[in-house]
């Protein structure tokens, strides 16, 4: 294995408000909440969109929180039409993480599918007597960016004149980049002892 790639550990927990029911994004909010503090970034897919997430409204209550994200531009954000939430904790990632340190974590939830919550923590599973609803799997984890797009309504762009580059309407070019920072996490098949990448959790935030 690459040195790029060090040793993990991704934890699985299902999030259950009822056991004979799947959570409503209302229930999982209040769970969202209740376990992080608010400080929570993420991405909201509904059928009118998808919204960055900056985190809960801090207008509204802990027990029903609502989620406050980025406007777009000839839209209403609609919880009712939401189908997907993917949340996480931002997480500034040591040079050398220590055995156990938390790497990321994230809660996600899908529309009548269920809830859970992911936590990558450096090192091997430690074994446990204990009997328990959240799943342990050993690996490695490889640390990736993207680099943040700009909509119309926060850069507004026009051609510079004589020139191929694009410039801010203030006349300055625009040369600001803002990376999204994420983990890929890698195991390795049983079969053929070629690794893959399963699962990737995002640990930024948005600019």
């Amino acid at each position: 294995m690459s040195k790029l790639c060090k040793e993990a550990t991704l934890t699985r927990t299902q999030i259950q408000s009822d056991p004979a029911k799947t959570p409503s994004h209302c229930e999982f909010l209040t769970h969202v909440n209740r376990e992080t503090g608010s400080s929570v970034q993420g991405l909201a897919f509904a059928t009118n969109g998808t919204w960055p997430v900056l985190g809960c409204d801090k207008c509204s209550s802990a027990e029903t929180p609502k989620l406050s994200v980025t406007p777009i531009d000839g839209r209403e954000f609609d919880p009712t039409k939401l189908f997907e939430l993917r949340l996480w904790v931002p997480v500034k990632l040591p040079d050398e993480p220590a055995e156990g340190d938390v790497l990321a974590r994230e809660f996600r939830w899908v529309n009548g599918v269920g809830a859970v919550e992911l936590t990558l923590t450096s090192g091997s599973p430690k074994t446990s007597s204990e009997v328990t609803e959240s799943v342990s799997v050993s690996g490695w984890f490889h640390k990736v960016s993207y680099l943040q797009h700009k909509s119309a309504a926060t850069c507004k762009e026009e051609p510079a004149p004589d020139t191929g580059t694009r410039q801010t309407k203030q006349g300055k070019q625009d040369t600001t980049t803002n990376d999204m920072s994420a983990l890929e996490f890698i195991q390795e098949e049983d079969k053929y002892g070629n690794t893959v990448v399963v699962d990737q959790l995002f640990t930024g935030r948005w600019s």
